[in-house]
């Protein structure tokens, strides 16, 4: 054996054996004979076994402190997120002249200009055409490698309330839901896990002039406290000036917020387009 083997050496007592084993990290007794051979082998094996689950256990890098699921490590060190409408001078004139709706389009920057994300919409002519706001829908969200890390599923509903999207990521597997709240006068939202747990609330704050301001959606607590300042926003802006040239909406929450939230919060500022400002566009067109 080499210099590392321990040999300690096991007297019994007058008229039982003598038994002498060798102990290193890799290998286990061999002078032993019969059943007790068996018995201290597999003992000392169970042991050594144990100590090394230990030790990877200890070496184990730890998970990531957000939770993170794969396909969303780009939304970790994000705090802001910026969306494009796109729509092509063929669709406009098809929706002015014709009355038929293309299917959504997004582009998603982050805060340096890089595009992120693309969102596409799966529907049918007659869905998107026929039933406008309250249609059903399937977004895909892809990356840049054009893999789809996250879909949102809108359900069909027939009032003016109860609309809702499921964010999936990946797809068909559930991380989060934004439902809309009844409110008389105030668009109010519910953000919830992936268990439907709320988490928070966005609100639309009350503007004195809607036609020069920017379109703010406010984050805020469950409880809707008015001492509790709003920790994040989701909001249309009204002037085209840098860094919002060019963009439909701007979607700001903490950096340190979980991913999952992060991407639901995608998906409420597509409903909140979907539900307020596609008939909009439509009356001005």
């Amino acid at each position: 054996m080499g210099q590392t083997t321990l040999q300690p050496q096991t007297m019994l007592a007058k008229n039982k054996r003598t038994f002498t084993f060798f102990v290193t990290r890799e290998t286990f007794p061999v002078l032993i004979s019969a059943t007790a051979k068996q018995t201290i082998r597999i003992t000392l094996i169970q042991s050594n076994m144990e100590l090394s689950a230990l030790e990877n256990t200890a070496m184990m890098s730890s998970s990531d402190p957000y939770h993170c699921p794969s396909l969303l490590e780009t939304l970790t060190r994000i705090d802001q997120l910026f969306v494009h409408k796109e729509q092509s001078l063929d669709e406009v004139c098809a929706e002015v002249c014709c009355g038929i709706k293309s299917n959504n389009r997004y582009t998603v920057k982050n805060d340096n200009g890089h595009k992120i994300f693309t969102i596409l919409e799966d529907n049918d002519c007659c869905n998107r055409t026929c039933c406008a706001g309250a249609r059903s829908f399937i977004m895909s969200v892809f990356n840049n490698s054009n893999q789809e890390i996250i879909r949102l599923v809108r359900p069909f509903v027939c009032n003016c309330c109860g609309n809702e999207v499921e964010v999936q990521s990946p797809p068909d597997v559930t991380i989060g839901y934004v439902r809309q709240n009844f409110h008389i006068c105030l668009p109010k939202f519910t953000v919830e896990n992936e268990r439907g747990e709320p988490a928070f609330k966005i609100v639309k704050q009350l503007e004195t002039c809607a036609c020069c301001t920017d379109q703010i959606f406010e984050l805020v607590s469950l409880n809707e406290a008015v001492t509790n300042r709003p920790f994040g926003k989701i909001f249309k802006p009204f002037s085209s000036s840098a860094p919002n040239i060019g963009v439909d909406f701007v979607v700001k929450f903490p950096r340190n917020l979980e991913v999952k939230m992060k991407a639901t919060l995608l998906g409420a500022c597509i409903l909140i387009d979907c539900l307020y400002y596609e008939r909009q566009q439509r009356s001005l067109l």
